[in-house]
């Protein structure tokens, strides 16, 4: 066979298209990469990352808590994620009495990778249908991890499972155009209802003008299939 013969198959080639890989560990069969390749959980693949350790919080974990929110939302390192309000708002986001104050009347999630607090979480239980979610927070240099997502599923377990609720509200800026799409993508509808941005600057120094929360929220309640 000559150095010009083309049908020699390439080292390590896979003759039958239904066995080749996109390259992220996935097998497809034909026709499957006529829409595109997902590469969504490809960060997951190449560097072997794991769900994070979940677990609740308690007084001691107040500055870190503190620190990761401030970190996802305000400031110049805000900007390095997709969560940043720093153009909205400048100032703190929360600090660590808040926090204490906030442990007293709902649960705090937190997600670490080794003892590095890398996502949070608030759980208030509003009623006893009803619970809302607040302050889900990750560090800006590891957004896109599907991290957010995973607090997310956390935190309808533990208002359906733990509290017992049917319900999970959450409130988003509505100049946050890409965080209510987010929350949409998982599941979470708009309610038509408004509440209006808290007015003490220990929440923040607003930079423009109007601003004010879109209310959404999830069923969590399983629905039944039809015989």
């Amino acid at each position: 066979m000559s150095d010009e013969d083309d049908t020699r198959p390439s080292p390590g080639a896979i003759r039958k298209p239904a066995m080749r890989r996109s390259g992220c560990g996935f097998r497809y069969e034909p026709g499957e990469l006529s829409g595109g390749v997902d590469f969504s959980r490809a960060h997951e693949l190449l560097n072997g990352a794991s769900e994070p350790l979940l677990r609740d919080a308690t007084p001691d974990d107040a500055e870190a808590i503190a620190e990761r929110v401030n970190s996802a939302y305000r400031g110049d390192i805000s900007r390095r994620g997709w969560t940043t309000e720093a153009d909205l708002l400048g100032g703190q986001r929360t600090d660590a009495p808040m926090i204490r104050e906030l442990l007293a009347e709902s649960l705090f999630r937190l997600a670490w990778d080794g003892d590095i607090l890398i996502g949070n979480q608030q759980i208030k239980h509003l009623n006893e249908k009803t619970a809302e979610l607040g302050m889900l927070a990750v560090a800006p240099d590891r957004q896109g991890e599907g991290i957010g997502r995973h607090l997310v599923t956390d935190a309808e377990a533990i208002a359906r499972e733990r509290l017992g609720c049917g319900t999970l509200k959450i409130h988003v800026l509505h100049q946050r155009a890409e965080l209510l799409h987010w929350y949409e993508s998982l599941g979470f509808e708009r309610t038509g209802e408004t509440a209006p941005f808290p007015t003490s600057q220990r929440f923040g120094k607003p930079r423009v003008k109007d601003l004010w929360f879109v209310t959404l929220k999830k069923s969590l309640l399983i629905k039944s299939s039809t015989p």
